[in-house]
């Protein structure tokens, strides 16, 4: 998506295509604010205000220095675990109260699995029967960063949630993370079992007996109609890789850069480069024809071609009239 913009056309929000949705940070707010951190000012930071619509998408990147920022502050080697028990009590956003209103463990984490888009697009959850045992995996968008404290808090709110509504029932297996840090005594706490840190991956296991436990959280038809909910909006929401590559070169038009435009997708210019590629595209063609369609509308509001010519990053109006008659065949008519 590309960047809204707030009073005065100043841009207050700027989107990553790998990045986190505002429908899961505005939720992740409130639970930092019963942690004593200034929830308005952790939005503010990422230039989220109130006229940020929730399938908006923030760079990953952003908040995860943000979040990185609040942990050192506080001194919490394990802030991800610290905002895990925080969430306990209240499940986090339209997201988690469809997910914990589910009937079994199974099914909430079909629904997780299902709808992890609607929170995130830098990672994908998948859900691995491998007989007695079951694996939910986290599988990364390559190339795109993800901070440890998300990481850690994703596993160890679900465990701790899990076995808050199966009356302690429920139980850890093991756990394995990508990144690589010392385990603390609150890891061991939290997940009850063993963990292997810079495992090279991020994996939660159970035994595959325990999906059948129920929630005692239940309300199947309560969860139902928050899923028809999520879903129209993660349908309405979406839009294809080539869409959001050109909202974003679309702020670049007078000086169009791979860089740039990576910059505000929230990943690098060679995933960029390399995706691209992948749908038969380059760079330029995709900017030749955001230029085509702004000169046109500019043409059609009769602004003269010097004016056209800077906005969209030609020297001098000569090379705008020969860029147009290259795109379309003929002059531009001013």
């Amino acid at each position: 998506m590309l960047a809204s913009s707030g009073p005065g056309g100043k841009i207050a929000y700027a989107a990553g295509m790998h990045g986190l949705s505002v429908a899961l940070l505005r939720p992740l707010a409130e639970l930092l604010g019963r942690l004593d951190v200034d929830p308005r000012g952790f939005l503010s930071a990422l230039e989220i205000d109130d006229a940020t619509a929730p399938d908006a998408f923030v760079a990953g990147e952003r908040v995860d220095r943000l979040l990185d920022e609040i942990a050192a502050s506080r001194g919490d080697l394990a802030f991800g675990l610290t905002l895990a028990r925080a969430a306990v009590v209240r499940p986090l956003g339209l997201f988690g109260h469809m997910v914990w209103l589910s009937g079994t463990v199974r099914d909430a984490l079909d629904r997780a699995v299902k709808f992890y888009g609607m929170v995130t697009r830098r990672a994908t959850l998948e859900l691995e029967d491998r007989g007695a045992i079951t694996v939910l995996h986290q599988h990364r968008v390559p190339d795109v960063a993800r901070g440890p404290v998300l990481t850690e808090f994703l596993f160890a709110s679900f465990a701790l949630r899990a076995r808050a509504a199966t009356d302690g029932k429920f139980a850890v297996h093991a756990v394995r993370f990508a990144h690589r840090r010392e385990p603390t005594a609150d890891h061991a706490d939290v997940f009850r079992a063993p963990i292997d840190f810079g495992a090279g991956c991020d994996e939660l296991e159970l035994a595959t007996a325990q999906l059948d436990l129920p929630l005692v959280s239940a309300d199947p038809i309560t969860s139902a109609a928050l899923e028809a909910r999520v879903a129209a909006l993660t349908a309405s929401g979406r839009t294809t890789f080539v869409d959001r590559v050109r909202r974003a070169a679309a702020a670049h038009l007078a000086e169009p850069s791979l860089a740039a435009i990576a910059r505000d997708l929230g990943i690098s210019a060679r995933t960029l480069r390399r995706q691209l590629e992948h749908e038969h595209l380059t760079l330029r063609a995709l900017v030749d024809e955001l230029r085509r369609e702004r000169a046109d509308q500019l043409l059609a509001a009769g602004t003269p071609a010097k004016e056209i010519a800077f906005e969209l990053g030609f020297s001098e109006p000569s090379a705008f009239s020969r860029a147009y008659k290259r795109w379309t065949g003929h002059a531009p008519k001013v």
